[in-house]
């Protein structure tokens, strides 16, 4: 941007330039004007001498007189600015000269013309002047006698030039004199006003008030300055009105921030209060959640092993009451915790490698029942790209996912469920994970989407009759999402069902274990029956992901041959007429209350289905020996710790359940002791227990003893730990929640244990089959109760005898005590001890003696005492 010039500078240059510019053209012109007019008035003078003379010298060059001619010439040389005289005849011979002769060139004259010449010479004039005769006939043209030739000198004229122009500069240094006088002046008198003013405002910005601006002059200058005087004048009535303002303000803030004083004192105790009352809440709510929970384990557990017992039918009924009773309490204390510690911020999370269909899949199978019983489609479609493991916290992660499943199954009459998982927006190593639950469900307006997930509300005050529920289910889904910072929203419309879905942003585990390689099926070809397209969807996808040509049929009339073969039935298809048609190996994926055994074959998995389990099914192949056999630990020595005897009596009871040999200890102390003592293949460790917690025992257990690197199990009462790297910093590997089903001890010690075959036909029958008792005595209760009680009574002793029999390898002492339970087996409905009794003889036969047979019949009569120990004859069989 071009700088503005000063306002002296322009009225400098406004008073100076243009004056001096007319004055400049105005001497110019008035110069030129001058001189020229002059130079026409010479030339006409010289013009008029030239003619004159000319008249002169026509007599006399006609009377001849010659010498008068050259008197003539000589007198005109005398006049002003005449240089030279020359007079020619008429064929242009000179005939007389007055003056220099070299500046008097002829003019060349055309011949003919009669007319004057000049021309123009560098310091002068030359004129060719025709001497013309009048003394003939005057109606004829006159003939030319003579030339007359005349050169003037202007060099006074020059004179009169330097004249003008010294003229017209001094007009112009006058003129100039006089416009930078004047435009001084102004500078002047405009410098000193401005500096007025300019030291006027520097006063009123500087704060200073007690000032008056004057200026003599009644001008422009004059007026701003006066407005500045009221300007000043209007300051000081605001500034004494702001400063009655500001000390009124500060006697009003000095007595608010008294009072506030006082407001911040009384609400810092009742912060006090508040933090020790939310703290007293918090300690209320643990000690709650350690002392329902506790007795609802024992109910739990209880129930559980009542239920293994021989029940009257309507007892039966009874307990299942009650373990299902207890069981839904524990659900609404499991909300009410997990809600209160949302609520109070005290919910911890944790950081490990999650395999993504694994959590969905198990929390699938857990609820399998519930969807089932309604008939409903449960399918998981995992879609490319998406990454097999992330860092976070699986039980948080577990959590949400059961309670959206178990939301969806609720409100679900009839259809399907699907959940999609997608991945987006990968990078950084982080993964922005998307899940959707979308199910064909009753569905949800705008209105209810809005309070679904608000605190102890449902969709419909209805809904609580009809489906139950505490209305927490949704607000604590959203409050752990939001806590992991991720984000959850609803998609429905009523009648449409309805779409939860949530997305987290969580880094990728590159460690994650891999159970299996898929990628050994790559390249195979896979001929898959299903008529559910929902279920079809699900399983392709899955197929594909592992490298599989998949050719989907709806007809079983259509399977073309290929390298395996899936058949999925779904709860309408009739399962014995559709095994019939299947003329080949195949993998037989049925509804979940459907149970069959594997075969050679054929093997049957339950909707729905583990990818690992179909997996194996697969890359083990079907043309197998033997079906698989359940499992057992009989090797194993495990040490439970809890200071409660109910919660040790009913682990105990699932733990030898599965022919694990079982060390009790009732708090840390004990514990520690044992542990010096012996090594354990696995530790459950309760966490609270008076003088020595379960965290420290642990600590001291990988500080000492024969058990530094043996797995620790937490199990407590608490629904989750507070610190879940508190644990694992004391060396507990693992932690499970009270009560612990059967099915997550199995799990548990599968993974860190290594199970045994045991062979057997069905699934682990009960000790005792009361039925059987019965069928064997010809319905003779009395009979039947006296038999048994034959052979409960000397199973001790036999068992004594058989351990010292197999220490010393007697085989024949062996086969005898075997040969002699066989035949009370015979009379009795102990199925479980009848199947290890002749198992163990075909071993005999042999001349052979494994000892995991003879380790399951030990087990069988363990059971038997165990069976025996709690429960009264007389009243099984009512005699």
């Amino acid at each position: 941007m071009r700088a503005r010039l000063g306002i002296r500078k322009l009225i400098l240059m406004m008073g100076l330039i243009p004056i001096l510019a007319l004055s400049l053209a105005l001497s110019a012109y008035l110069m030129i004007s001058q001189i020229k007019e002059l130079r026409n008035l010479m030339t006409e003078r010289a013009k008029t001498s030239s003619e004159q003379l000319a008249i002169l010298a026509e007599h006399i060059i006609s009377d001849g007189h010659a010498d008068v001619l050259d008197r003539i010439t000589t007198t005109a040389l005398e006049e002003t600015a005449v240089k030279s005289i020359a007079i020619y005849s008429a064929d242009m011979q000179l005939i007389t000269q007055a003056g220099p002769k070299s500046n008097l060139s002829p003019i060349p004259i055309r011949p003919g013309e009669q007319n004057a010449h000049h021309q123009i010479l560098k310091d002068g004039l030359l004129i060719l002047q025709p001497i013309v005769s009048h003394s003939f006939n005057p109606q004829a043209a006159s003939p030319i006698i003579g030339w007359v030739a005349m050169q003037f000198d202007w060099r006074h004229l020059k004179i009169h030039q330097y004249q003008t122009l010294f003229v017209g500069t001094v007009f112009l240094v006058i003129a100039f004199i006089m416009c930078v006088s004047l435009t001084s002046y102004i500078n002047q008198s405009l410098a000193t006003d401005l500096a007025t003013l300019r030291q006027t405002i520097r006063k009123m910005v500087a704060g200073t008030r007690n000032f008056h601006a004057h200026i003599p002059e009644n001008d422009e200058f004059n007026e701003i300055a006066e407005e500045l005087n009221q300007l000043n004048d209007a300051h000081k009535l605001e500034l004494q009105e702001l400063q009655r303002s500001i000390e009124q303000t500060n006697i009003d803030l000095r007595e608010t921030l008294e009072t506030v004083e006082v407001q911040n004192i009384e609400l810092d105790l009742a912060r006090r209060e508040a933090l020790n009352a939310s703290r007293i809440k918090s300690e209320f709510l643990a000690n709650t959640s350690h002392e329902i929970r506790t007795p609802l384990s024992g109910i739990i557990g209880f129930s559980k092993i009542l239920l293994k017992s021989e029940l009257e039918q309507r007892q039966r009924e009874a307990i299942e009451t009650i373990h299902n009773s207890a069981n839904s309490l524990l659900a609404i204390i499991n909300d009410i915790l997990d809600f209160s510690k949302l609520e109070a911020g005290k919910l911890v999370l944790d950081t490990a490698p999650v395999n993504l269909r694994e959590v969905v899949e198990d929390t699938m199978q857990l609820l399998a029942p519930s969807a089932n019983e309604k008939e409903l489609e449960l399918a998981l479609i995992i879609q490319a790209g998406t990454p097999e493991a992330v860092l976070s916290d699986g039980l948080r992660l577990r959590q949400i996912l059961t309670n959206l499943l178990n939301n969806a199954i609720k409100f679900t009459p009839a259809g399907h469920i699907k959940i999609t998982i997608s991945s987006t927006e990968i990078e950084r190593n982080i993964a922005n994970i998307n899940v959707e639950i979308s199910d064909t469900g009753i569905g949800l307006s705008k209105d209810q989407q809005q309070s679904v997930f608000k605190d102890f509300s449902q969709a419909d005050a209805s809904i609580t009759r009809q489906y139950g529920g505490t209305g927490l289910g949704l607000v604590i889904v959203k409050g752990l999402v939001e806590q992991m910072g991720g984000e959850i929203g609803i998609v429905s419309e009523p009648g449409r069902g309805a779409t939860f879905w949530f997305s987290l942003k969580l880094p990728i585990s590159s460690n994650a274990i891999k159970l299996r390689d898929f990628s050994q099926l790559k390249g195979k070809t896979l001929a898959l029956y299903d008529r559910s397209e929902i279920h079809s969807q699900a399983i392709i996808s899955l197929l594909l992901s592992w490298g599989i040509e998949v050719q989907h049929y709806t007809q079983l009339n259509d399977l073309k041959p290929a390298d395996y073969c899936i058949i999925c039935c779904d709860n309408n298809a009739d399962l014995p007429s559709l095994l019939e048609q299947l003329n080949r190996c195949a993998v037989i994926i049925t509804p979940y209350h459907e149970h069959q055994c594997d075969t050679e074959e054929r093997i049957y998995l339950s909707k729905p289905f583990s990818h690992i389990k179909l997996f194996d099914a697969l890359a083990k192949g079907l043309q197998r020996s033997p079906p698989p056999r359940p499992i057992s630990f009989s090797k194993a020595n495990i040490l439970a710790v809890d200071d409660n005897p109910s919660n040790l009596h009913i682990l105990g009871n699932f733990l030898a359940d599965m022919a694990v040999h079982t060390h009790f200890a009732q708090n840390g102390a004990e514990a520690l002791q044992q542990c010096r003592e012996k090594h354990f293949d696995l530790i459950f460790m309760d966490i609270q227990m008076p003088h020595m917690d379960g965290i420290e025992t642990s600590r001291r257990i990988r500080n000492d003893g024969l058990n530094t690197k043996t797995p620790i199990i937490a199990l407590s009462a608490y629904l989750s730990p507070e610190n879940p790297a508190q644990l694992r910093e004391a060396g507990i590997n693992d932690y499970f929640s009270k009560p612990i089903s059967e099915a997550q001890l199995a799990s548990l010690l599968s993974q860190h244990l290594r199970p045994e075959a045991i062979v057997n036909d069905t699934e682990c029958p009960r000790p005792v089959d009361i039925k059987q008792c019965l069928q064997l005595t010809k319905d003779r209760p009395q009979l039947a109760a006296e038999m048994l009680t034959m052979l409960l009574d000397g199973l001790p002793a036999q068992k004594q005898s058989l351990q010292e029999a197999f220490q010393n390898n007697d085989l024949a002492e062996i086969a005898a005590i075997n040969h002699l339970l066989k035949g009370a087996c015979c009379y009795t409905g102990t199925p479980m001890l009848k199947t290890r009794v002749s198992e163990l003889e075909l071993q005999l036969e042999k001349s052979e003696l494994g000892a995991e047979y003879f380790s399951a019949l030990i087990t069988a009569i363990d059971d038997l005492i165990a069976w025996q120990q709690e429960h009264d004859l007389n009243v099984v069989f009512d005699v």
